[in-house]
C-alpha cells in the first residue's frame, strides 16, 4: 500500500507540473487502482508484489524443467526410435537450459531455489519414461494426453506474462521461453500421431 501511495504522489506531481497529459494521468491512475484491487495471482496464490509473483513463478518453472530435462534424458537413453531419440535430444537439451536460465534470473531477483518435485510425482514419472518394458509410443501417447491443448498448458506461464508491468526482462524472458515451449509440445503432439495414428496425415 506505501508504494502505490509513493506512485500516486510521484503521478500527481507530474500532472501538476504538466510534464503528463491528462489522458495519460487518467491511464496511470486507473493502472495503480486496479493493482491495488487484484494483487498479482500465480497458481492460486496472491502476492503482495509483481517481483514476489514472478519470483514464484521462476522458482516452480525452474524446477519443473529441471525435471523435464532428467526424465527427457533417461527417456532418450532408452528410446526404441531412432527418429523419436533425435526430437528427445533436442527438447531435453531446451529444458536444461531453460532451468538454468529461470535459476540465473531467481537470483537476480534476490530468489533462492526452493521448489522440489513431490517423492511420489519422481518416482512415478521416472518409472514410465526410464522403463525399457514401455514403447516409445506407449510413452509418447501419455504425453499427449497431458498436452493435448497446448495453450491451456502453458497458461501458468502466459497468465504471470499478461500481469507483468515492470519487470521487462523477465516478462520477455517468459515469452521466449513460452515459445519454445510452443515448438517442443508441437513436435511431441506430431510424434505421437505418426507412431499412435492418432491424426490422420493432412
Amino acid at each position: 500500500m506505501a508504494t502505490a501511495d509513493f506512485e500516486v504522489k510521484q503521478l500527481l506531481k507530474a500532472y501538476r507540473k504538466g510534464l503528463i497529459s491528462d489522458e495519460l494521468f487518467e491511464a496511470q491512475m486507473r493502472e495503480l487502482g486496479n493493482g491495488a484491487q487484484r494483487g498479482y495471482t500465480f497458481n492460486g496464490k496472491t502476492y503482495a508484489t509483481e517481483q514476489e509473483m514472478i519470483r514464484a513463478l521462476l522458482d516452480e518453472y525452474r524446477c519443473a524443467e529441471n525435471f523435464a530435462a532428467e526424465y527427457l534424458d533417461c527417456w532418450s537413453e532408452v528410446s526404441d526410435q531412432d527418429c523419436v531419440k533425435g526430437g528427445l535430444r533436442v527438447i531435453q537439451q531446451r529444458e536444461a537450459y531453460h532451468a538454468r536460465l529461470l535459476e540465473a534470473r531467481l537470483r537476480e531477483l534476490g530468489g533462492i531455489p526452493q521448489c522440489t518435485v513431490p517423492a511420489e510425482q519422481r518416482t512415478k514419472e521416472m518409472a514410465l519414461y526410464a522403463s525399457t518394458a514401455k514403447t516409445d509410443a506407449e510413452k509418447l501417447r501419455h504425453v499427449a494426453g497431458q498436452i493435448e491443448d497446448l495453450p491451456k498448458v502453458l497458461r501458468f506461464i502466459t497468465d504471470v506474462v499478461d500481469q507483468i508491468h515492470e519487470d521487462q526482462q523477465s516478462k520477455e524472458l517468459l515469452r521466449s521461453l513460452v515459445q519454445d515451449e510452443m515448438s517442443s509440445g508441437t513436435w511431441l503432439l506430431e510424434a505421437n500421431q505418426l507412431l499412435n495414428g492418432t491424426k490422420a496425415a493432412a
